[in-house]
């Protein structure tokens, strides 16, 4: 059994928003700039495309429909797969009351309702270059049964992304870990999860 790492598929921003125009113009700027977009339209479909692949940021709505932002800000923090996640929320809102609540709910900044292009980039360069993390990991060398009960156990972790492969006669299985954590050798001869180290390049 071998564990890489690999170049990761998450999400970089996802976009939840019920205005499409305004959703369309954020990613267009964002995907120009190297990033990778989701977009959500409303609140249920923010949180079922975060879980399945979190994002490592998140420009909110507050305004969206179905779960507005506030409760949307607080389930994403509430969930292991996406508590580490950057929360910004969008508003056209001056209300300093409407502000705050959105930074208990777990927003990080407001953002005013259209943002301006420069200023969004800045938020996302601070909140995601510095970030280098390789969250992604190959496991090869493994037999069937191995493979599905990695699988399991790597589903049951709050792994995300999983994929089997055949590799000649073994199985290789690929996942995304959870935030800040990092898939490694177990002494048991399996797997498990520990802390990722900020200051490692793999």
């Amino acid at each position: 059994m071998r564990i890489q790492t690999a170049p990761s598929d998450h999400v970089d921003i996802l976009i939840a928003g019920e205005n499409a125009s305004l959703s369309r113009g954020l990613r267009q700027l964002l995907e120009e700039s190297g990033y990778r977009c989701a977009e959500a339209q409303d609140g249920h479909q923010a949180l079922a495309l975060a879980r399945q692949e979190p994002p490592r940021c998140v420009l909110l709505d507050l305004a969206i429909p179905g779960l507005d932002g506030f409760a949307v800000a607080r389930r994403l923090r509430s969930d292991l797969r996406t508590a580490e996640s950057h929360i910004h929320c969008l508003t056209a809102s001056e209300d300093a009351l409407v502000r705050e609540q959105a930074r208990l709910a777990g927003c990080e900044e407001c953002l005013r309702k259209p943002p301006d292009g420069d200023q969004l980039l800045q938020v996302i360069r601070r909140n995601l270059e510095r970030e280098t993390l390789v969250r992604a990991a190959v496991v090869s060398g493994l037999t069937k049964t191995q493979a599905e009960e990695l699988l399991d156990w790597l589903e049951n972790h709050d792994c995300t992304g999983l994929a089997v492969t055949m590799e000649g006669d073994s199985f290789a299985v690929r996942c995304v870990c959870p935030p800040g954590m990092r898939l490694s050798v177990a002494e048991s001869g399996g797997v498990c999860l520990k802390r990722q180290d900020r200051n490692a390049s793999s």
